[in-house]
């Protein structure tokens, strides 16, 4: 399959380059300044999408005593795919070494489409948002208030501590 036919390779490539974008925009912004920042802090600001979905993620996951508790399987499916998935898009910048070449590709691509990557950072903010959203409405939808009680388990106030 040629490259313009495959899908899976056109994904990846926007994937990467919405990572690319923030990275050399957050890089040339450093080399601009007098005081360098450190690179681990362009790290974090090119991965503030996967911050967000990751503690928001959490937030919701959390349980009224502030610790998180997944009780049941769709509870830990939702958190833990969530969770895999932002630590796997957080490792996308780790591959750029080569600050002059992607700052450069960046420009580049900007040049040409600069309205399809204002677009596409958009819906990828979005998509990170609406995933956060549905996290909230999930959780509380699979707590252990709305679930059936098993028989035998229930509470009695004959059960004092």
């Amino acid at each position: 399959m040629t490259n313009k036919r495959n899908i899976f390779s056109r994904f990846f490539r926007v994937l990467v380059m919405l990572h690319k974008i923030p990275y050399a925009y957050f890089t040339e912004w450093n080399n601009r300044r007098k005081r360098k920042a450190l690179a681990a802090g362009i790290y974090f600001l090119s991965i503030l999408p996967e911050f967000v979905l990751l503690a928001g993620t959490f937030l919701a996951a959390r349980g009224q005593d502030g610790y998180v508790h997944l009780v049941n399987v769709p509870q830990k499916v939702v958190c833990y795919g969530l969770a895999g998935l932002a630590v796997l898009l957080s490792a996308i910048p780790l591959g750029f070494f080569d600050d002059k070449k992607i700052c450069k590709e960046v420009r580049q691509e900007l040049r040409e489409r600069p309205r399809y990557w204002k677009r596409a950072i958009v819906v990828y903010w979005a998509v990170i948002v609406a995933m956060v959203v549905a996290a909230n409405i999930v959780f509380p939808a699979f707590s252990d208030k709305t679930m059936p009680v098993e028989s035998g388990l229930e509470w009695t106030e004959d059960m004092d501590f």
